[in-house]
């Protein structure tokens, strides 16, 4: 019929212009359709392909089961792709492997299965994501960074009072070393008791420092918290403020880098420590505990002044800091960070149970790390 040849000739002037590959396989994996855009995007032609598994399309790894889900498909009914697009990989003629959007669909010819795929190549889009997160990698750093600079004098003259006693408990010990021995040897001792509190403060400077982004792994959440809340006690200004850390229900792991939730908690804990600076009574408390069985929350909060109405609209926004000197760069990285672990930061309402204190509260949210995951 004139309509039917029409319709045909319409279908193949789509399957040959479309911008996406199209191929088709039969039951046993063979292809039997591969449009132009398939060969620009595999690299074989048309004449490679036909008649041919299509595995040879796939890396190794998917290759060697691909027809063996075919027929699970085909016994079972059960479908594992089909109708669902989703990213795979594919593999190019010249070996190389590459990311693409992958659709899959069914019908029936002449009583025999047939599958329909739609490739989108996402090589560009893959490329542009791995430049994004390579640069949002180097902004975390560098806030890290701004964060150990901006508590430098701090630190410096933390570092000084073990160095100092330790000098001094040396020269102590070399002069009772032949006249008393025992109190050379207590001399010593504190003197490694000395050396040994120096070097929990390097190696918590060297872990806010390090390059550890993307190296996620299952970590103690509570043992991140504390070590955060211990560094900032080392830079509080005046040594004055209580950080307690005795309400951290939560005992379990999250699947994080140890190094960026470390950045959330020092940034949140030192801005709490900054907005009590001048009170008699400087209280920061931090707790944790399970929202849910999928979620869980660690709250900080303070009995400062609180945020400016006026600014909590622009909290998280980049360049906007409370801090007269403040570049306001910290909560918006630290967002950033939660959002790219799958939670989320923000500012906690301060109505609630009436033991809350009265000035600033921020709400960390991270999914719970769960075995079957």
């Amino acid at each position: 019929m004139p309509g039917t040849t029409f319709a045909e000739g319409q279908l193949q002037a789509l399957v040959r212009t479309a911008v996406d590959g199209i191929l088709c396989i039969d039951r046993h994996g063979r292809v039997s359709l591969y449009n132009p855009a398939c060969e620009r995007i595999f690299g074989w032609t048309a004449e490679d392909v036909i008649g041919r598994n299509v595995s040879m399309l796939m890396p190794r790894r998917y290759a060697e089961r691909h027809d063996g889900f075919i027929a699970n498909y085909l016994t079972s009914g059960t479908p594992r792709i089909i109708g669902i697009g989703r990213q795979v990989e594919g593999l190019r003629k010249d070996g190389t492997e590459f990311a693409m959007d992958l659709s899959v669909g069914e019908f029936v010819d002449q009583g025999e299965p047939l599958f329909v795929g739609i490739v989108r190549d996402l090589s560009d889009r893959v490329a542009a994501e791995r430049r994004l997160r390579d640069l949002q990698a180097q902004l975390t750093h560098m806030g890290r960074v701004g964060a150990v600079a901006e508590m430098g004098s701090a630190l410096a003259h933390e570092l000084n009072q073990p160095l100092t006693a330790i000098s001094l408990f040396l020269a102590a010990s070399d002069r009772a070393l032949e006249s008393d021995p025992e109190k050379a040897r207590a001399l010593f001792a504190r003197a490694q008791d000395e050396a040994q509190r120096a070097g929990d403060i390097v190696r918590k400077i060297r872990q806010m420092v390090e390059r550890g982004d993307e190296e996620r792994r299952r970590v103690d959440l509570s043992e991140i918290v504390r070590d955060a809340a211990e560094l900032c006690r080392v830079v509080d200004a005046d040594g004055e403020a209580t950080i307690d850390v005795d309400e951290l229900e939560f005992d379990g792991t999250v699947f994080a880098d140890p190094t960026q939730i470390r950045q959330i908690m020092v940034n949140l804990v030192k801005n709490a420590l900054d907005a009590t600076l001048g009170q008699t009574d400087r209280r920061i408390r931090i707790r944790s505990y399970l929202d849910g069985p999928d979620d869980v929350c660690v709250l900080v909060e303070d009995n400062g002044p609180g945020i400016d109405p006026e600014l909590r609209p622009r909290l998280f926004a980049p360049f906007v800091s409370g801090k007269p000197d403040g570049l306001g760069m910290g909560l918006s990285i630290c967002r950033t960070i939660a959002e790219t672990h799958g939670g989320n930061l923000e500012l906690a309402d301060a109505a609630g149970a009436p033991d809350n204190l009265s000035g600033a509260r921020f709400l960390l949210r991270l999914p719970v790390e769960r075995d079957e995951e």
